[in-house]
């Protein structure tokens, strides 16, 4: 039964597939494909969102590198001086470098938190620009169908790839809306 099931959906989405193919082919049917990796990549948002990273993920690491500064002067402290202090003052001594060692490893796990959360703020803005910009681009160029290259493209034509167009298209339209 299950083979029988099996059978049946590979024949209709073969059917469905030549369908396709042969409307695009005889009636003038225009699709293209784009890139979104790419246009991220190499649109002049995409350069922005990326230098905005950049410059936030140094300003974090500045951050880190001077608390591990201040945890390694706190053990080295603590292992230079240990053998000389009371028990009690060793104790203490030990627990506050515990505790950095402990807020350290939170901020760590806060900090990339707040870069993945700053990439998909990015990422969702993009998204939603160039949804806006490729139906635009669609409609003025006449294109019936616009893919996405990773998300189920086996093969296209080369010719039919679209990216660098809706680069250009992507990066007019945000300087046009950037004035608004």
């Amino acid at each position: 039964m299950k083979k029988n099931l099996l059978i049946a959906v590979l024949v209709i989405g073969m059917l469905l597939s030549g369908s396709v193919a042969a409307l695009a082919a005889g009636s003038g049917f225009k699709f293209g494909y784009i890139d979104l990796q790419k246009v991220m990549a190499l649109s002049n948002q995409g350069a922005v969102a990326k230098q905005k990273m950049k410059a936030k993920q140094e300003e974090l690491r500045g951050k880190l590198q001077k608390r591990q500064t201040e945890i390694a002067a706190m053990k080295e402290e603590l292992e230079s001086q240990g053998m000389m202090l009371s028990p009690e003052k060793r104790q203490e001594k030990e627990n506050n470098y515990q505790k950095k060692v402990r807020d350290f490893k939170i901020f760590v796990s806060d900090s990339e938190k707040e870069m993945k959360a700053l990439e998909g703020e990015f990422l969702k803005k993009m998204l939603k620009e160039l949804e806006v910009v490729t139906a635009e681009f669609g409609k003025a160029n006449g294109y019936e169908l616009i893919l996405e290259k990773r998300s189920g493209i086996v093969y296209a034509d080369p010719s039919k790839d679209i990216t660098d167009q809706l680069i250009k298209a992507y990066n007019k339209w945000v300087e046009k809306n950037k004035k608004k």
